[in-house]
């Protein structure tokens, strides 16, 4: 999102501003808002059902339905506005929050004038993506979009991304052992009802959906519409703990948390994209010390590497997911988790161009820091590689989906001889609990009217005593101390001695 420039005590254009308007709203999140903050959403009263059909299928029975009918009716949607700080400069921020101008980052975005093509079996369409960069700022034709890939048959025949909704653990179980189990990556979110009152243990609010992603489709269980208190499908549980499949997102560290604090899953594998990100795009600029491990959004990272901008309407976004899906909510959740693993075998692709290779980031689960290469550290040697019943939302028409054999993309693993390279304090991992409270500054931040949002990193202080009943505010301070800068330190012992008082 672009900062929002008139609500900052220090403009580079201005100087030093004072806001002569006056705003009643609270800055700070209400105290009794629900422990953890991932997705806005609203009460049941201020949701439509949409277009989505509330008939369940019978069992024995598995349906196709084109998607693309459900969502020509998004014209409404915009693009997040630009702040202009002086006359004909605009800026926005990168992705380490710092102002850039407009033009720069736009003139960046213009050297990638091809379709980001990987070599999965479903790639994007060429000619959809060219349409999409040529539409209308904030039309519905202008975002990224699931509905973009297919697979081109040796007929001819094009094979489009299939979107399977369970509404229960049977149908979830029969997806996922049918279409998922042999898959070596995965792309995987959360969405779940956020409201306040107090901390609720009920798993149908908590993780009210899950989304998972592979080439060919997208699992969609609606865990909040399961009819029994049964929500793990055994094959689901076995994919997340499994080591060898690895889990694609973006924040998935506080997604994997929520799974085992609300249904008792370990996951495993969990790969964070922002550092896979991070990696790549310093590496081939050289600028190493750039590296880290601070977050980089969904929306960044897809508009950077995919070539268009991710859509994340509000209205979707703070929707009841408590509730059967609407078109929006579909295409919205079915996106989430497709981008990821687009993202993931993207990056790995412009990784292994980079000379030397450095190696990929480690698992979320292993704590370690982010490892990168210079020539120095590298051998000279060559490389090694290795090559339900559901409702289903299809490429057709309503019809009974017949049984067809799914291709397994082959994934190529490079290795290459390194060096052990001395401890760097710089590149330490930040404590989990830190970068949760992070994201959640970060969703309070963009459902919250600007002129009252308070700096990120207040709402960071606050989430880290919010979010963890444990930590007095003299253990956040303590835990934020080793990152901060000293202005960083006392204005986190300030906001310490606020929150104490509450």
């Amino acid at each position: 999102m672009s900062p929002t420039i008139k609500n900052r005590l220090w403009n580079p254009a201005f100087g030093i501003r004072f806001s002569t308007i006056n705003d009643h709203q609270l800055p700070y999140p209400f105290l009794d808002i629900t422990r953890f903050v991932h997705t806005p959403a609203s009460g049941p009263g201020n949701v439509e059902k949409g277009d989505v059909e509330a008939d369940e299928f019978s069992e024995g029975e598995e349906f196709e339905r084109d998607a693309a009918e459900w969502f020509d009716q998004q014209d409404r949607l915009v693009l997040p506005t630009i702040e202009t700080i002086s006359k004909g400069t605009q800026v926005e921020s990168d992705t380490d929050g710092d102002l850039v101008e407009v033009s720069k980052r736009e003139k960046d975005l213009a050297e990638s004038v091809t379709a980001p093509l990987t070599s999965l079996d479903y790639t994007i369409d060429a000619n959809l993506w060219d349409t999409a960069r040529k539409s209308k700022a904030g039309s519905s034709q202008s975002f990224w979009s699931y509905r973009m890939y297919r697979q081109v048959q040796g007929n001819g025949e094009e094979q489009k991304v299939k979107v399977h909704y369970c509404t229960s653990k049977h149908t979830m179980e029969h997806v996922c052992e049918r279409y998922f189990s042999d898959e070596k990556v995965i792309g995987f979110d959360l969405e779940w009802l956020v409201a306040r009152g107090p901390a609720n243990s009920n798993p149908r609010r908590n993780v009210s959906l899950i989304q998972i992603a592979s080439p060919s489709r997208v699992g969609l269980f609606h865990v909040a519409l399961f009819p029994r208190d049964d929500f793990v499908a055994p094959t689901f549980k076995r994919i997340m703990e499994d080591e060898s499949v690895t889990k694609v997102g973006v924040a998935i560290k506080g997604d994997c948390t929520r799974l085992k604090n609300n249904l008792g899953i370990n996951s495993k594998g969990i790969l964070e994209l922002s550092h896979l990100y991070k990696l790549v795009k310093y590496s081939k600029a050289g600028e190493l010390d750039r590296i880290n491990k601070v977050m980089v959004s969904l929306a960044v990272q897809t508009q950077e590497m995919l070539g268009l901008p991710l859509f994340k309407g509000d209205d979707v976004r703070s929707s009841n997911w408590m509730m059967r899906l609407s078109a929006d909510q579909v295409a919205y959740s079915a996106s989430d988790a497709y981008v990821g693993l687009q993202l993931y075998y993207v990056l790995e692709q412009e990784r292994m161009k980079l000379q030397p290779t450095p190696p990929r980031p480690a698992f979320v689960e292993q704590n370690l820091p982010i490892k990168f290469l210079t020539a120095d550290d590298v051998d000279e040697s060559d490389t090694t590689s290795a090559s339900g019943e559901s409702e289903v939302i299809a490429d057709a028409e309503v019809s009974l989906e017949t049984p067809e054999a799914r291709p397994t993309p082959s994934i190529a693993t490079h290795t290459t001889k390194v060096t052990p390279l001395p401890e760097d304090n710089s590149h330490d991992t930040r404590d989990p609990r830190i970068l949760a409270a992070e994201k959640h500054a970060q969703q309070y931040r963009s459902t919250t009217r600007p002129k009252s949002t308070p700096p990120l990193s207040s709402l960071r202080t606050y989430y880290m005593w919010y979010d963890n009943q444990d930590l007095t505010p003299v253990d956040v301070a303590r835990l934020l101390r080793s990152e901060c800068t000293h202005g960083e330190l006392l204005g986190t012992q300030l906001r310490c001695n606020w929150i104490g008082n509450e």
